[in-house]
């Protein structure tokens, strides 16, 4: 996962946060119809590009705030590169596949890869690729499942007020998933984790749009929460650009001149940060 979000979801740190107030009531629609008009909302695209600011908190160290660019290829890649302050050049380049974590560290010429089998047996959530791409990109989703079909509709319970909707989904590890909308039909924030224990929380704000004019947060702020610490990651768009060509670049670096290490290792040097 990127460098932010492997400290949070392996690191094992917490946070809890408040709901941004709706102001605008919801339209009356039955239950699979709300579902539906959340899903035609959401971006559609075959790629993803920004910059942006990332920030990161661990328990009461200071907070830190790097520049990076992200890159998204709709279901194949995941890429953050974070860049070095007034030089611009990448100092770590974290990227993400269904199948494996690549993440390199260019100012300690070291990197890891892994198998993204062994990171999803560590985590306490059934949480793999597609679940990461679709919180990246304020989307609806089922874990273990590129898509949300049809056939799926039913296995979402629909619980609304006035101003809310959630739909909840629970799979059969008996770990829920909420995400809640509302007036937009877009998606607010999404919570996922059993009802006792550890809970993962993504909340959406700064309503901008992508270069498509599609609605888009530009602030994605993630929390973990468990007993024993505290920690954030926050995403600011500076822009969000869908549909360009780039490449992604998957080689591993050159043996004679990094050296590999394993990802206890790589946990270290993030709570380090």
């Amino acid at each position: 996962m990127m460098l932010s979000l492997a400290a949070i979801l392996l690191g094992g740190y917490a946070c809890r946060s408040s709901r941004e107030a709706t102001v605008a009531a919801l339209e009356k629609m039955p239950g699979e119809e709300r579902l539906r008009s959340v899903l035609a909302s959401e971006l559609h695209y075959r790629t993803l590009s920004a910059n942006l600011r990332l920030s990161l908190k661990t328990g009461k160290k200071k907070e830190t705030a790097i520049d990076a660019r992200l890159r998204i290829v709709k279901n194949e890649a995941i890429q953050l590169s974070v860049r070095i302050p007034l030089l611009g050049s990448e100092a770590f380049r974290v990227l993400i596949t269904p199948r494996r974590l690549l993440v390199i560290d260019r100012i300690n010429r070291q990197y890891l890869s892994e198998p993204m089998s062994g990171i999803q047996a560590m985590l306490p959530f059934d949480f793999d690729y597609y679940s990461l791409e679709a919180l990246l990109t304020n989307r609806l989703f089922i874990a273990g499942k590129k898509d949300i079909r049809p056939a799926d509709y039913s296995t979402f319970k629909i619980r609304e007020d006035d101003f809310q909707v959630n739909l909840v989904h629970t799979d059969r590890q008996g770990i829920r998933y909420d995400f809640a909308s509302d007036h937009s039909r877009r998606i607010q924030s999404t919570r996922m984790g059993r009802e006792k224990g550890t809970q993962l929380q993504c909340e959406y704000g700064d309503w901008g749009t992508a270069s498509d004019r599609t609605p888009f947060p530009l602030r994605i702020r993630f929390l973990l929460e468990l007993p024993e610490n505290t920690c954030t990651a926050t995403f600011a768009f500076k822009s969000v650009q869908v549909n360009a060509e780039f490449p992604i670049d998957d080689s591993l670096p050159a043996a004679d001149k990094y050296r590999q290490i394993t990802l206890p290792q790589l946990m270290k040097s993030i709570q380090k940060l």
